[in-house]
C-alpha cells in the first residue's frame, strides 16, 4: 500500500512538472500489472523516426507513431522506463526548456452527427459492393468541455477501471497530449517469441449467442492479413483459437498469432511495417482503404490508429492506439471507429462507436 502510495505521489508530481515546464513525456501501466511506469527527455532529445521503423537495436525507451506516419512523425523517447516509485523528481529539472513554444490553439471540432456520418459509411459500404474494397473503418471523433480533471487523474481512473488494458499517457508540447486504454496488441516481442492479434468485431459486453455473420466475416480479413503479412516475411505463423475477448463495454473477437525464435532488426522492421496499419484499424486492401478514409474522414487520425509502447534491449510491448482521447487544458477529443463490410447498416455501425465512446466517457463524466 505504501509503495502504491509513493509512486502515486511521484506520478502527480512529474505530471505537474512536464506540463508547467513543457517536456515531453509518458507514463505508462502494462495489461493485468500493478505497476506505473514513467520516462521524460528535453525536447530536442526527442528523435524522429523515418516510417514504420523501430530505433535500432540495444536501443530503450518509448515509441509513439502515428496513424499515417506519412503525414505525422514517429517519435522515440530514447529513455528507459522507470517504475514511478523510483522517479528522480530533481533530474526532470534537466529536462526543462523555456524555449519550447506552448501546446497548439484549441482544437477545431471536427465532430459529425449521425446524418453526415450515414453518409460517410454508405460511400464505404458503396466502394465495398463495387469490389474496391473488402473492408474499411470508419472513425469519428466525439468532443467535449473538459471537466474539472487534471490529466494524471484521468490516467489513474483509466487504469483503475480497465486492469486487462494498455494504460497511457503522453505528452508532446506543442504537438498535444494524449490519454487511451487499449485492448489491442500490435507487436510483443521477448527475443523467443512474437505475438500479435486480430482483434475485430464488435458488439455490447455480455451477449448472448452466437456472433453474427458480417462481424466473422470481419474479423476474418483482419486475421486472414495478418498471417499473409507474416508469410511474405518469410516466417511461420501459429494461429491460435478464437475467442471472446472483453473490453470493458464492449467485447470483440480475438485471434492470437504467434511466431516462434529469435528475430533480427531487420525482420521485425519488416514485420512492423507489413502489419501496421491492420484492417482493425485500416482497411483491406491496405492502400486502398487509406486512401478512402482519407477521402472521407472529415478529421485526421493524427495518433489515433497509431502504435506505442515500451522498447527493451531484448524485445518490445507495442499497442494499437485505440480507445483514446487527445486533451488540451479546455477540451476533450475521443476517437473511435468502426467496421464496415459489404454487409454493414450505418445505424447499426453508429451504435457501436457510441459503445466505444462510452468506455472513455464513463471514466470522464465518473
Amino acid at each position: 500500500m505504501g509503495e502504491n502510495t509513493t509512486a502515486i505521489s511521484c506520478l502527480r508530481q512529474a505530471f505537474e512538472r512536464s506540463l508547467e515546464s513543457r517536456f515531453p513525456a509518458y507514463a505508462f501501466r502494462l495489461p493485468g500489472d500493478s505497476a506505473f511506469y514513467w520516462g521524460a527527455c528535453p525536447a530536442h532529445e526527442l528523435e524522429t523516426l523515418a516510417g514504420c521503423t523501430l530505433p535500432g537495436e540495444g536501443r530503450e525507451g518509448f515509441l509513439f507513431a502515428p496513424f499515417d506516419s506519412g503525414a505525422f512523425p514517429s517519435l522515440f523517447f530514447p529513455v528507459k522506463p522507470v517504475r514511478a516509485e523510483a522517479i528522480d523528481l530533481e533530474a526532470l529539472n534537466r529536462c526543462a526548456d523555456s524555449s519550447v513554444r506552448a501546446d497548439e490553439g484549441p482544437m477545431p471540432v471536427t465532430d459529425c452527427d449521425y446524418p453526415a456520418y450515414e453518409q460517410q459509411a454508405l460511400t464505404l459500404i458503396g466502394a465495398m459492393r463495387r469490389g474496391e474494397l473488402r473492408k474499411a473503418v470508419l472513425s469519428r471523433t466525439v468532443t467535449l468541455r473538459r471537466p474539472m480533471l487534471s490529466d494524471v487523474e484521468l490516467f489513474l481512473r483509466l487504469a483503475a477501471k480497465y486492469p486487462a488494458a494498455f494504460v497511457s499517457w503522453v505528452h508532446l508540447p506543442g504537438r498535444g497530449r494524449w490519454i487511451g486504454a487499449t485492448p489491442e496488441t500490435l507487436l510483443d516481442y521477448d527475443v523467443r517469441r512474437l505475438s500479435t492479434m486480430a482483434l475485430a468485431g464488435t458488439r455490447k459486453a455480455g451477449t448472448p449467442g452466437e456472433w453474427g455473420t458480417k462481424e466473422q466475416e470481419e474479423q476474418q480479413i483482419v486475421a486472414d492479413t495478418i498471417v499473409a503479412a507474416l508469410e511474405r516475411c518469410g516466417l511461420d505463423p501459429v494461429v491460435g483459437a478464437r475467442f471472446t475477448k472483453v473490453a470493458a463495454q464492449v467485447e470483440h473477437l480475438c485471434t492470437p498469432v504467434t511466431v516462434e525464435g529469435r528475430l533480427t532488426d531487420s525482420q521485425l522492421n519488416d514485420i512492423l511495417g507489413a502489419l501496421h496499419p491492420t484492417p482493425a484499424v485500416g482497411g483491406y486492401p491496405k492502400e486502398a482503404a487509406k486512401v478512402w478514409i482519407d477521402r472521407v474522414e472529415p478529421h485526421r487520425r493524427r495518433y489515433y490508429g497509431g502504435y506505442l509502447g515500451p522498447v527493451q534491449a531484448d524485445g518490445m510491448r507495442l499497442f494499437v492506439n485505440l480507445r483514446c482521447m487527445e486533451v488540451d487544458d479546455g477540451y476533450v477529443r475521443l476517437y473511435v471507429g468502426g467496421g464496415l463490410t459489404a454487409q454493414s447498416q450505418p445505424a447499426s455501425e453508429w451504435c457501436e462507436t457510441e459503445a466505444k465512446a462510452q468506455t472513455l466517457l464513463s471514466v470522464i463524466n465518473g
